[in-house]
């Protein structure tokens, strides 16, 4: 097990650990960024299970519904992305190149559709339902597409029913919680 910095946690002086939620944006490089970050939230989920297996943890995964084409950030991210993923390059935190057109002007490409498989992906995640469920699996994970243009949050995506709302996953995440440390 390594060292892990929840974003959001609660904890208890004879439970210990008791929530833990991780953010994970995508900003660039959605085709490849996804799917690096959906590998980082069940490694998240496996870390915190393990030491404490009746941790409620949750996940949120941030993505914009377009991509940036066309900059240099763009670009960049896009080489960074397939290196790590190829184990070229360690992960490392960093502030990113600047965002300097390439040709003549900046272009926007869709994501939906990867963020439709994302979902589909994401939906066999969640819903760990106590300390005996897959450590790999996360009690709640929600998703939260957005306009990066108007900064707009797209409420279809990923849509009330599929578990994955915000609303379901702040729900899921209280249900949870009550379950294991409520009497």
């Amino acid at each position: 097990m390594r060292t892990v910095n929840a974003d959001v946690a609660d904890s208890h002086e004879l439970d210990g650990l008791r929530l833990a939620i991780e953010l994970k944006p995508v900003n660039l490089a959605v085709g490849r960024a996804i799917w690096n970050r959906f590998g980082d939230l069940r490694a998240f989920a496996v870390n915190i299970h393990l030491k404490f297996p009746f941790c409620v943890v949750g996940g949120v995964l941030t993505v914009p519904t377009k991509d940036l084409i066309g900059t240099k950030a763009a670009h960049d991210a896009e080489e960074i992305e397939g290196q790590i993923e190829d184990g070229e390059i360690p992960i490392v935190e960093s502030s990113g190149p600047s965002a300097q057109a390439i040709g003549s002007a900046l272009r926007f490409q869709p994501t939906e559709h990867l963020i439709k498989k994302a979902i589909e992906r994401l939906k066999r995640s969640g819903g760990r339902e106590n300390e005996a469920g897959a450590a790999h699996h996360l009690e709640a994970i929600a998703v939260v597409a957005y306009d990066p243009e108007t900064a707009t949050i797209d409420k279809s995506l990923p849509g009330l029913g599929s578990g994955l709302s915000w609303q379901e996953f702040l729900d899921q995440l209280a249900r949870m919680y009550s379950l294991r440390f409520e009497k």
